[in-house]
């Protein structure tokens, strides 16, 4: 119903309409029937008859100007009587050619050519002068050619041109030459002619001469000529006629819009018919390639909203087709018909006009007061009873629906009143619960919102200790069954009873329990306590009130902390790769060693030992055989001590003992034997016998004068360097009283107060890269000696001696200031390379240290303070934490940040790592080093990046040795690195190029993190590794005992019979690792009794065979990692 209301029509308007529809479908009839029949058919013909016209006047025009050339050349045989004139003299050529040019007003020039090379040419030049060039390659060559002017004053100059010309390569020639018909007569393309420029046709013809000679003669046409043809046809008032290529190109242009601009309208000749900018002409043309061409034929088409006419013809010439297009505006061609047209239009509007008057007024007076009623229904429609309808009409029936509306009028409007009181009463109503529900939405969303987001789990009990809230991390983390959490009326005292009966308590009285737990919770005070769940996860409970009673609890999983932090309390005392206590352990040791030793009135012996030789085994046989070889100095050097003594590594290949209860240098003479001769003992490993041994320096406690631990143990490492200057494997005892005697030229303060001010430390610089973009991200500055008699020297001969001297500021200050001025140097030339430096405590702590790093930036505007990091052991950053975190804060508002070294190797909590505002934390290259085949090593690792991503630290490790090194590393989410395996230290001039020619490592590219699922891959990795080694240690005599040789104990063995196999449980690939896992400690076992049999030769000849088995597990391993 409401489609059809939308489609009635006032009665009115549908009167008028009709009577007008009729009146106009009239009119347009007789209209459309005079055009038709009658204009129509007259305005085609005589478009029809002008096109047939225009188009022969054209092709008259083009036949008069192509046929005089051809019938000249047929006639020319006969005038060079079979033979070529001559070239010495134009008068013959110009003789017989001269007169056509002058009679003939399209030739320009005459050329001809034989098969020898030899040309003739007479051109016909504007002001009635004449030029022959005469061309003889046989004799004068390509580039040479005669040429004779002849001026209107009939005087004649001759001159030699230097130009490339064979006539036997012109358009015309090889034309002629190629003809089919012998004597036929050859048109060739258009083309520019080589003598004018000009574009142009040439009509040419080869005859045959006496002495067998091919001749070719041609005549050349301008075809601007042409357009003077198509220029004066006429079709229409604005029509226009062209002759194009079959390649539509312009042959003969149409007449210019600007006859004052024709000289540069007829550059056009030649060029596409898009370059005329003709629209119609463009368009007129694409029209014909759309109709296939057609012929002869007037065809219609657009330009913009004008129609245009069309008719395109064929002309031969030649090889080659021709077209005449002949257009014009389809509007030129219509008669006048303007006067009938108006005529007729004037009397059809007089009738129309008046016929509408007489309907309109007769339609008023019906159609006004409906359309009154009508509107006065539609205000009643709309609830709108306040005006009156007042109307009079003749005609009876309107009369009456006027007054029955009237009375429908007054009940619709008391009807009205009434439902306006109710419905404002309800509305309020309304609006006064949808705030309070509004209200209540918002605040559970945000509650529930809160909850889901936490990242620990939550719970909220009200004051009568029922559950109204928990989040899914709770109940997973307490691991609560979905039955218990899913039960009406929940109450916090149900989830202790089930918790507390399921054991989580362990051995209680569970009742007693639960009352203790409620009574804690009720006392409406908060309180935090931590407690290991059933599951071994270490959660921090943490329970606040709620003001209207009740309260929440909050649940946060801090075994990743713990784990942590214990894993950093291991690293920050012992020495990871030998298990024995670290220079702080040993610290802490030597102190108590000293204290203990005061009271009872005894003596203790520290002994610095420094391995002779070992560089020159970790350089030559590699850091892995370097690694064996520590551990079995260690081990041997432990057992020639005795029970409470302390054997500690300092770090490389530096070692440290105290040793208790000595009464006197000839007290500990037996055991610094001992350790001698531990050291200086054969070691095999891999097949080969290595020795080495050891320089001790010894000192002793109490002295004379009062000493702490440091300056004992630099009393110990200055006597070491005696016993290595006294020929080294050998000890020597400190003497306090000679001390100053026994240090060299090279170890004194004074000498390198002079290297500084002579200039001879030098820094080299440590490439460090992002492994896996290929960035070069920075370097390391690092600080040499190049000393007059011994050469370059490492830091390690010489910095020792300036720690706590205040010459060590001064070098530290000469080292940021040195490596600002090559950052300087480096952006002058276009290369950014940030830069760190390592700073020592004393300089850190220096009063001025901050201004000195303001005054050294501001000396070299090109470098900005993000280009220089500091870098700070760990134990140097840690001496006075207040003092050093400040002097660290200040460096950050001027831009510039610090980096952590050698991080790990020191004994920092994570209170004091939270503390410290470093950027960037350094691990130190032992930790990688060892990570490939030492689990434990690898194990930190992780834990210091797991640790540094939680603490938003950016990482890089130090010590990338190798291309593994690099991959393991990027495995697990460290991408900077450095190291010798990408860049060994170098001079500032060798860093752009290496910079240049820097190429990440094959096997770094497109590497993933692996994932904590396959994590334990790598760690299988590493365990085989460690495992094949002391296999091969054991088979070599220099570890008592064996590897595990039960596949199913051993460390790979038990994951791939537990992890790997309820991950992948069908998987093919871990059924091929776990019967080659067995077949290798199947051969192991085989060597192990050949070992034990006597046979060890033999078993190490087999040790090849065991590392191969051993890299296709390896192999295995990393084909399971995505």
């Amino acid at each position: 119903m409401a489609g059809k209301l939308n489609t009635l029509q006032p009665l009115r308007q549908l009167i008028q309409r009709r009577a007008l529809a009729l009146m106009v479908g009239t009119a347009l009839m007789v209209s459309i029937c005079f055009i038709a029949f009658g204009m129509l058919p007259m305005a085609n013909q005589i478009s029809r008859a002008q096109f047939d016209a225009a188009s022969m006047q054209v092709d008259t025009g083009l036949n008069m100007t192509f046929q005089p050339p051809v019938r000249m050349l047929m006639m020319s045989e006969a005038w060079l009587a079979g033979r070529a004139p001559a070239l010495d003299s134009p008068d013959v050529f110009n003789a017989q050619f001269k007169p056509i040019l002058q009679e003939i007003s399209q030739l320009t020039s005459v050329v001809a050519g034989n098969s020898t090379g030899q040309g003739w040419l007479l051109l016909k030049q504007d002001r009635n002068q004449w030029r022959n060039r005469m061309t003889d390659i046989p004799k004068w060559g390509l580039n040479k050619h005669w040429l004779i002017e002849q001026g209107a004053d009939g005087v004649v100059s001759r001159s030699w041109s230097e130009q490339t010309y064979d006539p036997r390569r012109r358009p015309w020639f090889e034309g002629a030459m190629s003809q089919p018909v012998p004597g036929s007569v050859f048109w060739s393309a258009p083309y520019t002619f080589f003598t004018t420029g000009d574009p142009g046709i040439t009509a040419s013809r080869r005859l045959r001469l006496q002495d067998g000679q091919d001749f070719v003669l041609g005549f050349d046409l301008k075809l601007r000529d042409l357009s003077r043809v198509t220029m004066g046809a006429s079709v229409g008032m604005n029509g226009l006629a062209l002759v194009v290529t079959d390649d539509e190109k312009v042959l003969a242009l149409p007449a210019p819009l600007d006859p004052a601009r024709q000289s540069e309208w007829l550059k056009g000749t030649l060029k596409p018919v898009a370059d005329l900018g003709l629209a119609p002409v463009t368009d007129g043309l694409a029209h014909w390639r759309a109709q296939n061409r057609k012929q002869a034929e007037v065809m219609s088409y657009l330009t913009g909203d004008t129609a245009w006419l069309l008719s395109v013809r064929p002309y031969q010439l030649g090889d080659q087709r021709l077209w005449v297009m002949v257009l014009a505006p389809r509007a030129d061609f219509v008669p006048a018909w303007q006067p009938v047209a108006l005529a007729l239009g004037l009397a059809l509007l007089v009738v129309v006009m008046l016929t509408l008057w007489m309907i309109r007024v007769g339609t008023l007076r019906l159609s006004r007061p409906l359309e009154a009623l009508a509107q006065a229904s539609q205000r009643i429609g709309s609830l709108d009873f306040q005006h009156t309808l007042q109307m009079s009409s003749n005609v009876q029936e309107i009369a009456e629906l006027a007054s029955s509306q009237a009375s429908m009028r007054e009940t619709l409007l008391g009807n009205q009143n009434e439902l306006d009181a109710r419905a404002q009463a309800l509305s309020q109503q309304v609006a006064a619960l949808s705030v309070i529900e509004a209200r209540l939405q918002s605040q559970n969303d945000q509650l529930s919102a809160i909850i889901e987001n936490f990242p620990g789990g939550v719970l909220v009990v009200d004051s009568a200790m029922r559950i109204t809230a928990f989040s899914a991390r709770y109940q997973s983390m307490m691991a609560l069954p979905d039955h218990l959490m899913s039960q009406t009326g929940l109450r916090f005292d149900d989830v202790l009873h089930f918790i507390a009966d399921r054991g989580d308590f362990g051995p209680v009285d569970v009742a007693q329990t639960v009352q203790d737990r409620l009574q804690q919770v009720r006392q409406a005070t908060p309180h935090r306590f931590e407690r290991v769940l059933a599951s071994g996860q270490s959660v921090e409970v943490l329970g606040t009130p709620l003001p209207q009673g009740g309260f929440v609890m909050l649940y946060m999983d801090v075994t990743t902390v713990r784990q942590h932090q214990q894993q950093l309390e291991r690293m920050a005392h012992f020495d990871a790769l030998t298990g024995l206590p670290n220079r702080v352990l040993f610290a802490d040791r030597l102190r108590q060693g000293m204290l203990q030793v005061s009271r009872r009135g005894e003596q203790l012996a520290v002994a610095y030992l420094d391995l002779d030789g070992f560089k020159f085994v970790n350089d030559s046989y590699g850091h892995e055989v370097g690694d064996q070889l520590l551990l079995v100095l260690a081990a041997r050097m432990k057992q020639a001590l005795r029970e409470g003594d302390t054997l500690a590594r300092l770090g490389g290949d530096e070692f440290v003992a105290v040793m208790l209860g000595a009464q006197g240098p000839p007290d500990g003479v037996t055991l610094l034997r001992r350790l001698l001769a531990a050291v200086d003992s054969p070691v095999t490993l891999l097949g080969r016998e290595l020795r080495i041994s050891v320089s001790i320096g010894v000192t002793t406690y109490p002295q004379s004068q009062d000493v702490d631990a440091e300056q004992l143990l630099r009393q110990a490492d200055q006597a070491m360097y005696q016993a290595k200057q006294a020929g080294k494997n050998r000890y020597h005892f400190f003497d306090a009283e000679h001390d100053h005697s026994l240090r060299g030229q090279f170890e004194s303060l004074q000498r390198m107060r002079q290297a500084l001010e002579r200039g001879e430390f030098v820094l080299y610089y440590q490439p460090k890269v992002n492994m896996r973009s290929g960035a070069v991200v920075g370097a390391e500055a690092l600080i040499r000696w190049l000393h007059p008699d011994r050469g370059l020297l490492a830091p390690a001969e010489f910095l020792p001696l300036t720690e706590d001297q205040p010459l060590a500021v001064d070098v530290g200050c000469w080292v940021i200031d040195s490596a600002l001025a090559q950052v300087s140097a480096w952006r002058s030339i276009g290369l950014h390379i940030p830069v760190s430096v390592n700073v020592g405590a004393r300089q850190l702590q220096q009063s001025g240290f901050v201004d000195h790093l303001r005054v050294s930036l501001a000396r070299y505007p090109l470098v900005t303070p993000a280009d220089l990091m500091i870098e700070v052991l760990e134990t140097s950053a840690l001496e006075d934490m207040a003092r050093v975190t400040a002097i660290m804060a200040q460096c950050r508002t001027i831009g510039v940040y610090f980096s952590l070294d050698d991080f790990g190797t020191g004994y920092s909590s994570l209170t004091y790592l939270k503390r410290l505002p470093v950027a960037q934390l350094k691990i130190d290259r032992s930790f990688v080093r060892d990570m490939l085949d030492d689990p434990d090593d690898l194990s930190i690792l992780v834990g210091v990046l797991d640790m540094s991503a939680s603490f938003h630290r950016q990482v890089i490790a130090e010590g990338v040795e190798t291309a593994e090194h690099g991959l393991m590393l990027l495995r697990l989410g460290c991408e900077l690195a450095q190291g010798y395996g990408i860049a060994r230290p170098m001079p500032a001039s060798d860093m752009p190029g290496w910079v240049n020619l820097w190429q990440g490592d094959p096997l770094w590219r497109n590497v993933e993190v692996v994932s904590r699922q396959d994590m334990p891959l790598l760690f299988a990795s590493a365990e085989h590794r460690a495992w094949v080694l002391l296999l091969e240690a054991y088979l070599q005599g220099n570890a008592e005992n064996r590897a595990q040789m039960d596949p199913a104990q051993c460390n790979v063995g038990l994951w791939l019979e537990g992890k790997a196999r309820l991950q992948c449980p069908d998987s093919q690939a871990v059924k091929d690792l776990i019967r080659l896992h067995q077949a290798i400690h199947d051969f192991g076992s085989q060597l192990c009794q050949m070992h034990q049999h006597q046979q060890s030769h033999a078993a190490l000849q087999q040790l090849p065979q065991l590392r191969q088995m051993r890299d296709e597990l390896l192999k295995r391993f990393e084909s399971l990692l995505p």
